[in-house]
């Protein structure tokens, strides 16, 4: 074993054996544990888990065994077995939801009907109740406006598929030619030429792209369902995030001045406009009311859809509510349907704000811009859910999910929840910064970042190093689980700072207490501290695969 990683072991041993300093609170938590599961349950059998992984000890509980499983997967967090985690498993918040009672309880209420089952009315009632009422499918209307899926990225997937669909039929040329030629003030074409040359090296076998769709924020399945319907997928952060302006509440926007250049010069070349709220790519940070409106303005005096990826819809209305003036004496409920009051329609991941284990969903607003520019295009929608999920009142879940959904979307509202939700994760930041640890702040309401390029900043480090992916391996030698989303994830390489390269830290919603945050924090101080002494990662599988992070595997470079 390398001295490196050694040293980190002993490190992280020491840790394990330190007593722990008593924190001080002085309001409770809003709920209490109504379940609890041990790590080394009943069912745990160290003698087993080291015979089927082949390591000189249990994971579970020996640091030198687990350093050896993770050198086994690849230095991939996606490949370690999550019941051989002693700490917070932060890989991502989706789908890692721990469920209320009530939710629970709905799910031994499930009405399994085959087709119009209970669930489904109780949820088209709910997102009517969330949403607004224009949001709720009319069981008088033929034709169908939501679209249930078993997750997120199947919805994106049935979007944008069908939308490679209906626009193939124009005959355009490349977007790499109508662009050539074009005045450029606020630099935006320069860098869409960066991207076009970007994704012509990660598909080449691709056609060129003839369209994109702006964003102020693809996330990384947003964005390879787009690029794999040859379109380009193009962020516009906002100055503030790139300027890395600490101060100002919502780095999420999106760039309002490069966006009305596009839509100024070439919207016939902008099937429709995204944002995504929270801000996940952009370091989980929220958007504002005003910058909704904008686009809202921007797209309608173009005819051009606007739509949201709403995973994390009333975290962003949190913090319009928290950060936002003029909404601080609105509900939160007011503000997410003042929100979709805007758009044309939306996608969600449900294993995020809809606090549940499992769904997804893909809505459009009837009489909004989207079926008027894309005619028939519902029926297409419902033809593919059908093919692909299932009748559309159940769209690929049992009717017992869809009674968790409705009950996840009245509690994701209330007060006291994302109180405590966004509370811990700032708690969690202010640690790590605390320690010097760079991170994007203020924090934002689902995870905390941390800032590859700063972290490794007076160290002699490379892109090709892909010190980011051995950050994780490390951390996940000490038995906690983060995901970097940065170099390697979203195909950075050469991309000169400031970027959006992260590791992030994903809090699952009702999980962890603050003392295993905590652990988590005090094993980045560590590496922090001992920055230099992190190794390079070799990446020996995977790297011209699309979304290569899930599925790479690497070696710590000596």
């Amino acid at each position: 074993m390398n001295e490196h990683l050694a040293f980190f072991i002993r490190e992280f041993a020491a840790l394990e054996e330190s007593q722990p300093d008593p924190g001080r609170y002085y309001q409770p938590r809003p709920f209490r544990n109504a379940s609890v599961r041990f790590r080394a349950n009943t069912s745990h059998n160290c003698a087993r888990a080291k015979a089927i992984f082949s390591t000189s000890a249990c994971p579970l509980h020996n640091i030198t065994a687990r350093a050896e499983l993770v050198e086994k997967i690849g230095l991939n967090p996606f490949l370690y077995p999550a019941h051989l985690l002693p700490g917070c498993d932060l890989l991502s918040d989706s789908g890692t939801t721990t469920m209320t009672a009530e939710q629970w309880a709905q799910l031994l209420l499930g009405d399994e009907a085959y087709g119009s089952n209970e669930g489904y009315f109780e949820l088209n009632e709910q997102i009517g109740t969330t949403f607004g009422p224009e949001w709720q499918q009319d069981p008088n209307e033929t034709e169908q406006t939501i679209f249930i899926f078993h997750q997120g990225r199947a919805a994106e997937h049935a979007l944008f598929s069908l939308l490679n669909r209906r626009l193939a039929d124009a005959q355009t040329t490349p977007l790499r030619l109508a662009i050539k030629d074009l005045t450029d003030p606020t630099g935006v074409y320069r860098r869409m030429e960066q991207e076009l040359h970007r994704l012509a090296q990660k598909r080449p076998n691709n056609p060129e792209p003839r369209y994109f769709i702006p964003s102020n924020g693809h996330f990384d399945t947003t964005e390879a369902n787009i690029e794999e319907n040859n379109i380009l997928p193009l962020n516009l952060n906002c100055s503030e995030h790139r300027a890395d302006d600490e101060t100002f509440p919502f780095r999420g926007n999106i760039n309002i001045a490069e966006l009305t250049e596009l839509l100024t010069t070439i919207p016939e070349r902008i099937p429709l406009v995204y944002l995504t709220v929270t801000n996940n790519t952009g370091g989980g940070q929220p958007v504002a009311m005003a910058n909704i409106k904008a686009v809202r303005e921007l797209t309608a005096a173009k005819g051009i859809p606007f739509f949201l990826d709403a995973c994390r819809f009333a975290e962003n209305a949190w913090f319009i509510q928290q950060r936002e003036p003029g909404y601080e004496r609105k509900t939160v409920s007011e503000i997410v349907r003042e929100i979709f009051q805007y758009v044309d329609g939306f996608h969600i991941s449900l294993k995020k704000d809809g606090l549940v284990n499992i769904g997804g969903a893909l809505l459009i607003r009837k009489n909004g811009l989207f079926p008027v520019r894309y005619p028939g295009f519902l029926e297409n929608l419902t033809d593919y859910q059908i093919l692909t999920e299932g009748h559309p009142t159940y769209g690929g879940l049992a009717g017992r999910d869809l009674k968790a959904i409705a009950e996840g979307l009245r509690t994701v509202v209330n007060p006291e929840y994302l109180a405590y939700r966004t509370a811990q994760v700032r708690r969690f930041g202010d640690r790590l910064t605390r320690y010097g640890i760079p991170i994007i702040r203020p924090p934002g309401g689902h995870a905390v970042y941390i800032n590859v390029d700063r972290f490794f900043a007076d160290t002699k480090t490379a892109d090709p190093d892909y010190k980011g992916v051995a950050l994780v391996a490390l951390i996940l030698v000490a038995g906690h689980r983060l995901c970097e989303l940065g170099v390697y994830a979203f195909n950075l390489e050469n991309i000169p700072p400031p970027r959006n390269n992260f590791v992030r830290a994903a809090i699952p919603r009702l999980t962890y207490e603050d003392q295993d945050l905590s652990a988590t924090a005090e094993a980045i101080r560590v590496l922090y501290e001992n920055r230099d002494r992190i190794p390079a990662a070799e990446v020996v599988f995977g790297t011209n695969l699309s979304l290569r992070h899930f599925k790479s595997r690497f070696r710590f470079k000596y």
